[in-house]
């Protein structure tokens, strides 16, 4: 009874977790941030007490990492490898203290990256079976539908929540609308996913086709946040899903030509979108307010050239320190000493992840980053060949390429982090489960 017991509170926190992003902490100076990393560091904390606890007081009744191949799995070995270059990268980098501290603002550095390490390892070594991962998404969906709901609540003028009204981009509980773009990526994979294992269950009734619903209503969100990378990287995922379809030799050749139709489809109205987006209005119909924000990818725009003069400077920045970099959250010294005048702001990230890692980790923590979604891919594929629902092949192929689209534009963050370790986990369960 007590193993089980411990058992069932490892699960509650590893459960609680997603809710991270739920927390707004209204009486610390940046409210939406040190509320979340405070609540996932400690439901993690918890769920490795209760985890250990369970293993020391009965070893008999706790599976073997070495008899599980724990260690063997490829996906854990790299998110591991990559982890443990970022915390490293930091000794060798600016300032030590601060790149694995960070400070309040942030909550991120290499502190930040033991306790995902750690989360990623318990997801991985405690949930073994398809219905605790049910309830694992089911438990990340509410987090994200009360991240919404939070963003709702203030806009409609809840004195107690933190927020802006519906005519401005909408950011939920995650303070950025940028980020919630990003979020709702994660939201859109884990209720497509959701369903189509109802679907497959026959389980969809009357009373559950509101299953059918949520994917939607994450999307529409994903709209009123405006972000264009995020956009983008839908955009990527679908169309690369479509073609994954019209290349997989197990569909059959009416879903093989429907998929490269919908393809062209897709592209060719949102080339034709962006050309004409001055006459497309995608804002509230009551803000009175023309929003073009989505479609406007041009190059020429102020954000996309000073994010390409940014990534210019990154560059440069990488040249002095190669190998590991200047260490996490030690960005803004070397972008102040290379300075550019035609900045109109202070910048201490690259706003690209790839530049991000390859300033601040080197070129160590670039190749191990990148590494993890070579390892990803080639377990995928050798996933695929047991895998029959060709909708959830399709989902595991497209969604790193969506996060990945998006992260040309963007910087990670704690939520984002949290889904993206969760999803890698849930991966290497779906990828060792079809091997078995």
């Amino acid at each position: 009874m007590i193993n089980d017991l411990l058992n069932k509170l490892t699960k509650f926190f590893l459960y609680a977790a997603p809710f991270s992003a739920v927390i707004v902490s209204r009486g610390t100076l940046f409210p939406f941030i040190v509320g979340k990393y405070v609540f996932f560091r400690t439901t993690v904390g918890l769920a490795l007490i209760f985890f250990l606890w369970q293993w020391a007081a009965n070893k008999s009744q706790i599976p073997n990492p070495k008899s599980q191949n724990f260690w063997k799995q490829p996906l854990v070995v790299a998110v591991s490898i990559f982890a443990i270059i970022y915390i490293i990268s930091g000794f060798f980098g600016y300032n030590p203290s601060f790149s694995f501290w960070s400070n309040f603002e942030r909550g991120e550095g290499g502190l930040q990256m033991i306790f995902l390490l750690v989360y990623f390892l318990l997801l991985v070594a405690v949930f073994r079976d398809k219905e605790s991962w049910k309830k694992m998404l089911i438990a990340a969906v509410w987090a994200m539908v009360l991240v919404i709901g939070y963003g709702v609540g203030a806009a409609l003028g809840i004195n107690e929540l933190v927020g802006e009204g519906f005519c401005s981009r909408f950011s939920g509980s995650l303070g950025n609308p940028a980020y919630l773009g990003t979020y709702m990526l994660f939201a859109i994979f884990y209720a497509i996913y959701l369903l189509v294992e109802k679907i497959k269950d026959k389980k969809l009734t009357l009373v559950t086709s509101y299953y059918l619903l949520v994917p939607i209503f994450f999307f529409i969100f994903l709209l009123l946040s405006q972000t264009r990378g995020a956009f983008l990287g839908l955009g990527a995922a679908i169309i690369s899903g479509l073609l994954y379809l019209f290349f997989n030799s197990t569909a059959s050749k009416k879903i093989r030509l429907f998929s490269l139709f919908f393809a062209a489809v897709l592209i060719i109205s949102g080339s034709l979108a962006i050309k004409y987006r001055n006459s497309i209005n995608l804002s509230m119909p009551f803000c009175g307010e023309k929003g073009t924000r989505l479609l406007d990818v041009s190059l020429n725009t102020q954000n996309m050239q000073t994010r390409l003069l940014l990534w210019k400077q990154s560059i440069a920045i990488f040249k002095e320190k190669p190998i590991f970099g200047w260490g996490m959250e030690n960005f803004n010294v070397p972008f102040e000493k290379h300075y550019d005048p035609r900045f109109e702001v202070w910048y201490d990230r690259a706003h690209n992840i790839f530049f991000d890692y390859l300033t601040m980790t080197g070129i160590l923590g670039l190749l191990s980053f990148v590494g993890i979604f070579m390892i990803y891919y080639w377990q995928f594929f050798k996933f695929s060949k047991q895998e029959s629902a060709l909708v959830v092949k399709t989902l595991f192929f497209s969604l790193p390429i969506a996060y990945l689209v998006q992260g040309l534009a963007l910087f990670d963050v704690l939520p984002v982090y949290i889904n993206l370790f969760l999803f890698l986990a849930f991966s290497a369960y779906k990828f060792q489960n079809s091997k078995q």
